[in-house]
């Protein structure tokens, strides 16, 4: 069959077209008729972005701030829902745009260094990390997408507490 000036464009010898492409790794294989070329044209132009679309999608990953406002919405029916939320609003100042699989202890370091400026104890900057832990937890366990698949795929990091010292009653 012969080519057009696309490439991936052929034409039969009785003037059907036929698309047969590989996009982005994804083949595209259309029979099309007897269209025109510039019609041609725009179906392939029409299913290369639909595939580039589908793998931006695939690609976007989630940000701790939209896991932690899943997290608040499932928990809203708790007790301690106001406190969760104090520490999530803590939280996402330091890491609320960090994508779910970026979040560890070395990303946690500023806001453990700023906590400690400020003269929070060891304990209440642990209960933030309860929250950071339970919110990846979920990510990693609960929360899916569309397909079916994991918020953070693989196992959530270990979030390393820090020591705490007893005060006296």
């Amino acid at each position: 069959m012969p080519s057009t000036r696309t490439p991936g464009i052929t034409v039969s010898a009785a003037g059907h077209r036929t698309i047969d492409k590989e996009h982005r790794g994804v083949r595209i294989y259309i029979r099309l008729g007897g269209v025109t070329e510039r019609d041609a044209q725009q179906r392939l132009a029409t299913e290369m972005e639909r595939i580039e679309a589908e793998q931006r999608r695939k690609a976007a990953r989630l940000r701790f701030v939209d896991a932690a406002a899943r997290y608040l919405e499932e928990s809203r029916d708790l007790r301690s829902v106001d406190v969760t939320a104090w520490h999530v609003r803590l939280l996402t100042r330091c890491i609320g745009t960090f994508e779910l699989n970026r979040i560890h202890d070395r990303t946690l370091e500023r806001f453990i260094a700023d906590r400690r400026a400020d003269g929070v104890t060891a304990t209440t900057i642990n209960r933030s990390l309860e929250v950071v832990r339970t919110i990846l937890n979920r990510a990693a366990r609960s929360y899916r997408d569309d397909d079916g698949q994991p918020w953070l795929a693989g196992v959530p990091p270990l979030i390393s507490m820090l020591p705490e010292a007893g005060r006296a009653p």
